[in-house]
């Protein structure tokens, strides 16, 4: 009797044995499956509902993807974009070689191993590869997998600096033609990023006292000085006047009688325009770079106005990385600000002659940059 019991609770003991070491081995395979699915960029996804349409459209379900799905910044999803363009022109279904079916497949062109994931994960979803949502669902889970050292991207902020690391971190493109990638990038900055690009650093850091002597206080209603009216004036009889050039840039005739057949960059024409109307200027023309330091600091010339306050006759300045040469622009203001859409008169930006023209279009390739609205001093 005492045998048999003892046979009895072995046998049990044995089962209990056997029972977990088949659990462990479940849940060992389990977890394998999930770091496989993980590491091949397969992980579960919510499901996204999106598809194709036009070039911009598709380009905003993007952008509201990774804003929404990975607290990307303005200039993060920006820097996306200008990838996605230049590789597939926003175009889920872009193929890069019909004849290879692992060749560049979707928005961004998923190569060899990564076009065959993207298959699988369409097979297992039930979707069609080429279809937007899935491809951002396959998107959501290299970044949350395989991936996901390039959501380093997603938070930069500065549309230069994310578009690159976009480039080196997800893209690796063997050509990557960083000129082009970077306009795409700067131009739907300029579509989604801001409606007032103003740069507000200066100004948020800024204590009352120095917003007062930056000429930056709320109650600061004034016009854009007596001359505001003159300036726009003296500004909109020279379009299709005069010939943008940076070599050249002095030719511009006299304060009081102005070479229509004369030559002028961005920075000039505004000095010349701002002398004629009676405000201080330096001897030779400025650049860029000086106007937007005297506006910040020295208000020998200009000073830092808020865009509540900024008016016909003003001036904005944007500037990236020195400024200098293409890296910068200036123009008139026709009207009081209004971000993107405010009138504007200058030469360069949209032609090579003075013109009149927006904001938003003639500095788009700037958005990126530190932008500052200034008001010129009455001599």
């Amino acid at each position: 009797m005492i045998q048999y019991q003892k046979s009895k609770w072995k046998l049990i003991l044995y089962i209990i044995i056997g029972f977990v070491l088949l659990i462990v081995i479940l849940f060992a395979a389990i977890a394998g499956d999930l770091e496989e699915n993980c590491e091949d960029g397969n992980e579960a996804t919510t499901s996204i509902e999106a598809d194709s349409k036009s070039q911009k459209e598709n380009a905003k379900q993007v952008y509201d993807f990774l804003i929404d799905n990975h607290q990307a910044t303005p200039q993060g999803a920006s820097g996306v974009l200008g990838n996605l363009e230049q590789e597939s022109n926003l175009d889920p279904s872009a193929v890069e070689n019909e004849s290879n079916s692992t060749s560049g497949h979707g928005l961004v062109q998923w190569t060899n191993d990564r076009t065959t994931k993207l298959k699988d994960f369409a097979d297992k979803k039930g979707k069609d590869w080429d279809n937007l949502g899935l491809q951002l669902e396959f998107l959501d889970s290299e970044l949350k997998g395989a991936e996901k050292g390039a959501v380093e991207a997603l938070k930069e902020k500065d549309v230069k600096k994310a578009t690159s690391q976009w480039q080196v971190l997800f893209e690796r493109a063997d050509d990557p033609q960083m000129g082009s990638r970077l306009n795409y990038a700067n131009k739907w900055y300029a579509e989604f990023g801001t409606n007032d690009p103003v740069s507000s650093e200066s100004l948020n850091n800024a204590s009352e006292n120095d917003e007062e002597a930056l000429g930056c206080s709320d109650d600061d209603d004034s016009s854009g000085g007596s001359g505001g009216g003159e300036t726009t004036k003296n500004a909109k009889e020279l379009i299709g006047h005069m010939s943008y050039s940076q070599p050249n840039r002095t030719n511009l005739g006299t304060a009081r009688n102005p070479d229509k057949n004369g030559n002028a960059d961005c920075s000039s024409f505004v000095w010349l325009i701002l002398k004629k109307s009676g405000y201080k200027v330096p001897e030779t023309p400025y650049n860029t770079v000086i106007m937007a330091d005297d506006a910040k600091k020295d208000n020998n010339y200009f000073k830092q106005i808020k865009p509540n306050n900024a008016k016909a006759g003003d001036v904005v300045i944007v500037n990236v990385g020195g400024g200098l040469g293409n890296n910068g622009h200036t123009a008139i203001l026709l009207e009081d600000w209004q971000g993107k859409d405010t009138d504007i008169v200058q030469i360069g930006g949209v032609e090579d002659k003075v013109n009149k023209d927006q904001f938003g279009t003639s500095f788009m390739s700037l958005l990126s940059g530190d932008t500052t609205l200034a008001r010129p001093i009455e001599e």
